[in-house]
């Protein structure tokens, strides 16, 4: 059963216990779940080290202006998606009926077991950790150290696929339960609805931006492009997972007649794992519905801008497997929005539906700035079509 598929049977399960069982088993999962909960935040600085510190170090190795101009045309088409999913969110949210604090509730589920797992360093911490870590790795090029964070890496990675996302759906399901048992299921499931009507056309209309910048700077037909990708796109959709998705997109790439193989294979593994609009776009549009259902309060940019500066530059580190780019989200979601154990929950479950898109829609805008790049290294020198 793909993880998509077990996150919708968690939710299920959470509804049907928190609707039929009696509250010595409720409170008994609860203690579960937020024992999950713990052991999810307890990870997340760990994944932040490992997948940061790696980063800052191979991008610090590469010298070059195609890998500089790469990594900002990322970035800014990451912060440009969040902010069109922010703006999107602030129009249209006030007005679809979703009430603010409906799943804060007078009615409390106290656990049988809280057991507390700190973390071993906080959220913010380990993000500048892992910053001075990749730049020292750099300038003292010691094989010892590199080794280290590489083998580290790979620990983590592993950790991730086979000891974190899996307990995501069990994670949900405690989470529902608890909504439901408070009787806030209504207003959830109705925000839930809601705000994947918005995400996904969001995502469509961020493609167009991208490939319409791209025509223009480029003078080439953008759509064209974009059509030719429409294979990686529904192969995203599929697989959930831009790393396994990387060679279908390499594939189509080579396909367009008027940019250079170099500038494919380069641009395409670099994009693959540095540019995520589709998931940037929908962790911010679902953060502002969760933080409006548990907070009570419509967030304004003010607020949301240092999480959306973050957002971006911490997708850079998210693992290519499904549910990587909410995983690495976690941290940041907690430390300056301030969400809960519930609220992250929300969060993973209210991502996971919608992943399918947000995927294929990072994969495919790899195709846009894989123009810009073509036309800034190359200028005109390149195949006609």
């Amino acid at each position: 059963m793909g993880l998509i598929l077990k996150i919708f049977a968690g939710i299920v399960v959470g509804i049907l216990l928190g609707l039929f069982a009696p509250m010595p088993v409720i409170k008994t999962l609860s203690s579960i779940g937020f024992v999950l909960g713990q052991y999810i935040r307890f990870v997340i600085p760990l994944l932040i080290i490992a997948f940061v510190a790696k980063g800052v170090a191979e991008f610090g190795k590469q010298a070059g202006k195609a890998l500089l101009l790469g990594l900002v045309l990322a970035y800014v088409s990451t912060i440009g998606a969040e902010l069109l999913g922010f703006s999107v969110a602030s129009a249209f949210l006030p007005y679809l009926g979703i009430v603010p604090g409906s799943v804060v509730s007078a009615v409390k589920i106290t656990p049988y077991l809280r057991i507390e797992i700190p973390a071993a360093i906080s959220i913010m911490g380990a993000l500048v950790f892992a910053i001075i870590l990749g730049l020292g790795i750099t300038r003292i090029k010691s094989p010892t150290i590199t080794g280290f964070i590489q083998e580290f890496n790979g620990i983590i990675g592993d950790l991730i696929r086979h000891g974190l996302i899996p307990v995501f759906p069990y994670f949900v399901a405690a989470v529902f339960m608890d909504i439901t048992a408070k009787g806030q299921l209504i207003p959830t499931i109705k925000a839930f609805f809601m705000v994947l009507v918005l995400i996904i056309p969001t995502q469509l209309v961020w493609l167009a931006v991208l490939y319409t910048l791209a025509a223009l700077y480029t003078r080439r037909n953008a759509f064209s492009v974009l059509k030719t990708m429409l294979p990686a796109y529904f192969t995203a959709m599929g697989t959930m997972s831009s790393a396994a998705t990387l060679p279908v997109a390499l594939e189509c790439a080579h396909k367009v007649p008027f940019l250079r193989k170099e500038s494919v294979n380069f641009c395409i593994p670099l994009f693959n794992v540095a540019h995520l609009p589709g998931a940037a776009a929908a962790i911010t549009m679902s953060a502002m519905v969760v933080t409006i259902l548990t907070k009570g309060q419509t967030p304004s940019l003010e607020t949301f801008l240092p999480f959306i500066i973050l957002l971006g530059f911490i997708e850079v580190a998210a693992v290519g497997v499904p549910g990587g780019s909410v995983t690495a989200a976690l941290g940041i979601l907690e430390s300056t929005l301030g969400l809960d154990q519930s609220g992250l929950g929300l969060m993973v479950a209210l991502f996971m539906i919608q992943d399918s898109f947000g995927t294929a829609t990072n994969v495919v805008g790899d195709g846009a700035l894989t123009m810009i790049v073509d036309k800034a290294m190359h200028g005109d020198d390149v195949k006609s079509a």
